[in-house]
């Protein structure tokens, strides 16, 4: 009928670790959410019972706390009634409570690193490579896990995945610089971070290095090119930077890496945001607060003709965590309506 406004009904989602940073972040972007809306929270088993408002520590910038969210009782996770859940447990929980919910019926969309390298779990950029759903049907339970990838790999995927359709990659060299927020709550102490810059993140090497394989590869086979990953962390609120440099086994320039990324946005609007500006990207003056984009600059040629360098800076919390899982949950709807 003309006028009529057809009235859709969300899809109810439950948040576990809600009360950390990267469960804040997901309850502030659900609330503008067309597909999905936030009617269950869990936090540690102390608290169940309690008013969410009452039991969490707010940090999330960009909004107050929904009042329908904060009103909400924090229950325990194998009670959760809401199909699609959005784990963002530590690694610990996630291994025991994922597969349970999995078994029960659920939908698990999670940020932990539990499940990701499983061959029959999707690693999921969907940008790259969402015929990767197609692994959920190796899964034997009701319910299914999809996953995605660690807060720097999904930056350095993004920036690789265009520019392997230039030519074949022999070797990646990746150096990252991750902010403080990437280490939750509480985090680094800050006698150990503030003016300095720390060369460890415990297991962060090898993620990057594997998610990386396993994103860009086939269905079934990981990528075939070397990379050689250092991580640092680094006293910034929000943001985490790649410099990478890219041995191609063929000569490839930087206008044509430019032209790729260029090419990609047409298919994925505002997907990357070129920086020609020296000194750029910087997590304090290019970052917005639900920023999905990655950030690209400093294109270089290297001293060899099959040499490209460039930086790519994401928002961990957003594309890197909180976002991406939206962005999953967003792409299985996609590919199962």
């Amino acid at each position: 009928m003309e006028g009529m406004t057809i009235m859709i009904k969300k899809i109810d989602v439950a948040i576990l670790g809600a009360s950390g940073v990267v469960g804040q972040k997901a309850i502030a972007l659900l609330q503008d959410s067309p597909h999905f809306h936030v009617n269950e929270v869990v936090a540690s088993d102390k608290r169940i019972g309690q008013k969410f408002q009452d039991s969490v520590d707010w940090r999330e910038t960009n909004c107050n706390l929904p009042i329908d969210v904060g009103n909400l009782i924090l229950k325990n996770a194998l009670d959760c009634k809401s199909p699609f859940i959005v784990s963002c447990l530590p690694t610990e929980m996630a291994t025991i409570l994922e597969p349970q919910l999995a078994a029960a019926g659920k939908l698990v969309f999670s940020n932990a690193s539990s499940f990701r390298m499983e061959k029959n779990v999707p690693l999921l950029v969907p940008e790259i490579n969402e015929a990767h759903l197609k692994l959920l049907s190796d899964q034997r339970t009701l319910g299914k896990i999809i996953t995605n990838p660690n807060c720097s790999a999904v930056g350095v995927t993004l920036a690789l995945a265009p520019l392997m359709e230039l030519a074949a990659i022999d070797h990646v060299s990746v150096v990252t610089m991750q902010s403080a927020s990437g280490a939750g709550l509480p985090g680094v102490s800050s006698l150990d971070l503030m003016g300095n810059t720390i060369p460890h993140i415990e297991n962060e090497f090898q993620k990057i290095t594997e998610e990386t394989k396993k994103i860009l590869g086939l269905i079934n086979a990981p990528a075939n090119f070397a990379i050689s990953t250092h991580v640092h962390r680094v006293p910034v609120h929000f943001g985490h930077t790649a410099t990478l440099h890219i041995t191609f086994k063929e000569s490839v320039n930087p206008q044509d890496a430019i032209s790729q990324f260029q090419k990609w946005n047409q298919k994925f609007p505002d997907l990357f945001l070129l920086h020609d500006i020296n000194g750029r990207p910087q997590p304090l003056r290019d970052l917005t607060a639900n920023d999905m984009r990655a950030h690209i600059g400093h294109i270089r040629q290297g001293d060899k003709p099959n040499i490209l360098g460039l930086i790519v800076l994401t928002h961990n919390l957003v594309r890197g965590a909180a976002g991406a899982v939206i962005a999953n949950m967003t792409a299985y709807l996609k590919n199962t309506l």
